[in-house]
């Protein structure tokens, strides 16, 4: 198998990488391109991880205000409540952007930059 078939290969069997994408990826090597997609997966996979760590915190703090209900007075437990309701609503505008591997894009683009790369050098 040569180059151009594994790179061919990769980019039909990597689901997340959208059609814009595919299609320049199988123009041909352009390096500003690649760069730029990777360092927008790359920063696309960090939002991800903090999408990860809130959702977990979402999920204490809820069982806090759950916890806390019959202990706290009805003013903390309404600032509690308050809170809770803003912060889920938070994680529903961010949940989309976590449906993505976007770890394993980025890790993908680097392996199709190498290919490149390799034959150029």
């Amino acid at each position: 198998m040569n180059r151009d078939e594994t790179i061919k290969l990769l980019i039909e069997n990597e689901k997340g990488l959208s059609a814009d994408e595919k299609s320049k990826l199988a123009e041909g090597y352009d390096e500003i391109y690649i760069n730029s997609r990777i360092e927008y997966h790359r920063r696309m996979a960090r939002k991800q991880s903090m999408g990860l760590i809130l959702t977990v915190f979402f999920c204490l703090l809820a069982f806090g205000v759950l916890m806390l209900g019959s202990l706290a007075d009805e003013h903390t437990l309404g600032w509690l409540k308050g809170v809770t309701t803003g912060y889920f609503f938070a994680l529903l505008v961010l949940f989309p952007k976590t449906t993505r591997n976007h770890s394993r894009i980025e890790y993908v683009l680097k392996t199709i930059k190498q290919l490149y790369s390799g034959i150029n050098a």
